[in-house]
Order: C-alpha cells, then sequence, then structure tokens
C-alpha cells in the first residue's frame, strides 16, 4: 500500500512545484505589464519658471497621458542642478523617478563640481534625448546692442561694467556667458541664481545686463518686449525669432551653441521598465500638442537615434567628454 502511494504523492508534489512556478512567473509578467500602477515624479534640479523646468512640464504632461499616470514634476534647485541630481540618483529604481537633464546639469558638472556623490555616467540610464533648445543672447530693453558684432564691440568696451545672469555655475546659463568671454576675449562678471527664472526676471528689470538664454523661455519675453534679443548663437536664425540676427550673419560665425535635454532613471532600473518608458517619452514628443509648443519655442526635436536609449547613451557620454577639456580650460570652479 505504501508503494502504491509514493507515486500519486510525488506526482502531486511536482504539479504542486509546477503550480507556483507557473503562478510566480505571471505574477512577475502582470508586475510589469502593470507598470505604471502610481503617478510618476520627474525631478527638474531648477527652480520652476526657467526653460529647463518649462520643458519638462511641456512633455511631463503630455507623457502622463501615454502613461496613463500622473507625471509630478518636483523642482529642486541648488548647486548648478547638482542637489537634484544628487536625489534623482539616490531614488529608487523604479522608474517611478525620472530625472531632466542637459548639457550643463549633466555634461558640464561632471568635471566642474570634483566631489560629486553620483557618478552621471554610471549612476543613471539615460532613457531618451528630448529636445534641442537654440540659446540666444537676451538683455534689458534698453540694451544698445544688436547682433553678434555690435555685442560684441560693445562688450569689449563696458565689459567691467557689465553683469551677465546665470542658473548656477555649471548650468547651461552659465556655460553660454563663459562661452561669450572666451570667444570675445572678454571678462564680463556671471551672476549666479537658483534658477534661470530669476536671472531671467531681473534681466527683464533691467538690474542684469543680459543672459544666454533657452528659446523655450525667450520667444515669449522677446516678442512681448520685455527683453531685447540680442543674437541667437545659430548659423542662420530660428523660425520662431525671425527678427533676430544669427551668429553666422557675424564676425563670430563659431560662436554656436544649443542645449540638448534629456530623461534618465537612477541606475538598476529594470531594463523593461526603461524601455517602456523610452517608448512612452518617444510617443509622447510625437503628440501634435508638444510639437506645436516646440516649434513656437523654437524647439527641435532630437534625431530619431538620440531619442533611443543608445543613442542618449552614446550622446551624454560624447559630450561629457567633449565638455571636459573646455572647463579644464576655463580654470572653473563651482565657488
Amino acid at each position: 500500500m505504501i508503494k502504491k502511494l509514493i507515486k500519486p504523492v510525488r506526482f502531486q508534489q511536482h504539479l504542486f512545484t509546477s503550480l507556483m512556478g507557473l503562478c510566480c512567473l505571471v505574477s512577475v509578467t502582470v508586475a510589469q505589464a502593470a507598470f505604471p500602477e502610481k503617478p510618476v515624479t520627474l525631478i527638474v534640479p531648477f527652480a520652476a519658471g526657467g526653460p529647463t523646468d518649462v520643458l519638462a512640464r511641456v512633455v511631463g504632461e503630455s507623457l502622463g497621458k501615454v502613461l496613463g499616470q500622473p507625471v509630478i514634476v518636483e523642482n529642486t534647485p541648488g548647486a548648478g542642478g547638482t542637489v537634484g541630481n544628487t536625489r534623482a540618483s539616490r531614488a529608487a529604481p523604479d522608474g517611478y523617478t525620472m530625472l531632466i537633464g542637459n548639457g550643463g546639469t549633466l555634461a558640464v558638472s561632471a568635471t566642474l563640481y570634483k566631489n560629486l556623490n553620483y557618478n552621471v555616467l554610471t549612476d543613471f540610464i539615460p532613457v531618451a534625448s528630448i529636445g534641442d533648445a537654440p540659446q540666444i543672447v537676451s538683455a534689458r530693453k534698453d540694451f544698445p546692442a544688436t547682433g553678434l558684432d555690435e555685442f560684441a564691440a560693445y562688450l569689449k568696451q563696458n565689459a567691467a561694467k557689465l553683469n551677465f545672469g546665470a542658473a548656477g555655475v555649471g548650468s547651461g546659463t552659465w556655460l553660454g556667458g563663459q562661452l561669450i568671454n572666451v570667444k570675445l576675449g572678454v571678462k564680463v562678471n556671471g551672476v549666479n541664481y537658483r534658477g534661470a527664472g530669476q536671472a531671467v526676471n531681473d534681466v527683464m528689470a533691467g538690474h542684469l545686463d543680459y543672459m544666454v538664454e533657452s528659446t523655450t523661455t525667450a520667444v515669449r519675453y522677446v516678442k512681448s518686449g520685455m527683453v531685447k534679443g540680442v543674437v541667437v548663437l545659430r548659423p542662420k536664425r530660428i523660425k520662431a525669432l525671425p527678427e533676430v540676427p544669427s551668429a553666422g550673419e557675424s564676425g563670430y560665425p563659431d560662436l554656436l551653441y544649443d542645449i540638448w535635454n534629456m530623461v534618465l532613471v537612477p541606475k538598476g532600473t529594470p531594463a523593461a521598465v526603461v524601455t517602456q518608458l523610452n517608448a512612452a517619452v518617444r510617443q509622447a514628443l510625437q503628440s501634435p500638442e508638444v510639437q506645436a509648443k516646440f516649434e513656437a519655442a523654437g524647439i527641435e526635436l532630437p534625431s530619431e537615434i538620440q531619442q533611443t536609449q543608445a543613442g542618449a547613451t552614446e550622446l551624454l557620454s560624447s559630450e561629457v567628454a567633449r565638455w571636459r577639456p573646455v572647463i579644464i580650460e576655463l580654470g572653473a570652479t563651482p565657488d
């Protein structure tokens, strides 16, 4: 009798084990397929109102519709974006915390700051590049120069008494101001704020002379006459501001500057979740509303390859390498 029972018992144990394994597989599949089950946080490492913040809210709104969950923009300003970056690097790697970064907060800061609590190349996973923003020199309304040639001449004569605004050392606005100093051979003092929006306000109020600003925010201020568009740092004029001269029309045609932007997640985020976020971001960028807002602000969609995970990763790596010698040459420090 005992021998007769052994086979059925073993069969039942085998069947139970198989069913348990199948249940676990189904549970994992369902869990992955259910992402996201709650709102997603998008960390902006600057104060509200600046170009990075504006871009994050435009893309975040569309991304939330694609994901079926709200994307909550959380501003975490300080130290040229490194405070927000640090917070994002320490977040749970589950896809529910994303970071928006750009050439300043990611590529420049990697060299500029010597004691960061994170490594931008190893502690984050790039999801996708989301927008390339032309940069413009926007100045106080009564600024006496138009076009890069006049601007350069005015700076060379008055550099000692001028100030430009920036969203902290290492930010894209700061780097733009420093590039102008280097390319024109001048030394205009930079005044740093916790976000570009605060610097813009002081340019509008006449407390600052100018700043290098993304068209993301500059277009509406230039069009309204609240600031003066001096020059777009591109080879040709842009459709959003056709009346503003380009650097390519001047005697300094190589003084060109764009800011790329991308979203990232903490390292350790499951590959399936990263893939899903990439697909969702790319779909969000195709929204007619997003594309209309991009066009109005002069923002361009990244190339198809840079919208992929591999392309965004390559962009970040190459930009860190490209800006390293520039920062070293500037001799810049966060202080």
